[in-house]
């Protein structure tokens, strides 16, 4: 989300009849949210003597998560300035031969690109989730509730972020970059899911203590 421009700002306009933002820049904020959340749960256990076996982990988690919600607000503005690549490149003119080969060139270069915003979302929120575990199974435990929540909020931003990969997928004409970033969003998504459920059981039995 670009600086200058607020969270009530960035909602509105997500909220517009404009086709950007939109689930791309969407999934970006949702993991940005995750890595906070997990960062917050660090920092909530940094400090308290109760807990000085996991102080170490617990600080490198919190500077962790720090880098990768901050990279993950970048990745809002990355993806809308793709959008518009890609946009621009579909309203090259196509009237005639030469015309029509540029213009589809374009458009296979900007689809590209257009998928490299999303599939790091995807390798980001995996790496969020990571986090959230860490701080579910050793985190101060009056806040595990929110690593879960980061944990479920990760899993959101992996899945929403594999459906712009794949819009942009069926587009392709290079059968081998098109399987590749399906084969990817498979194993993203795999590896979402198992640490969302590693996750929510250290959060649930540890609430059962």
């Amino acid at each position: 989300m670009p600086e200058e421009r607020t969270l009530p700002d960035f909602i509105e306009a997500l909220g517009s009849g404009a086709p950007s933002p939109g689930g791309g820049a969407a999934s970006a904020l949702v993991g940005a949210l995750a890595a906070a959340l997990a960062e917050m749960v660090a920092n909530f256990t940094v400090g308290r003597p109760k807990y000085a076996a996991v102080e170490e982990s617990m600080r490198a988690i919190a500077v962790r998560a720090r880098e990768l919600r901050a990279r993950l607000l970048e990745l809002t503005e990355e993806d809308e300035r793709a959008f518009a690549q890609v946009s621009a490149a579909y309203r090259l003119p196509k009237g005639g031969t030469e015309e029509r080969a540029v213009r589809e060139e374009a458009i296979q270069a900007a689809l590209h690109m257009a998928m490299r915003p999303p599939l790091e979302v995807m390798q980001i929120g995996c790496a969020a989730l990571e986090l959230a575990t860490e701080t579910a199974a050793s985190g101060n435990p009056s806040v595990v509730s929110d690593a879960g929540c980061a944990a479920l909020l990760g899993e959101a931003a992996v899945r929403a972020a594999a459906l712009n990969v794949l819009a942009n997928v069926v587009a392709l004409k290079d059968e081998t970059a098109a399987q590749s970033g399906r084969a990817t969003v498979i194993q993203l998504e795999e590896r979402a899911e198992a640490l969302r459920e590693r996750t929510m059981a250290a959060v649930h039995a540890r609430m059962q203590r």
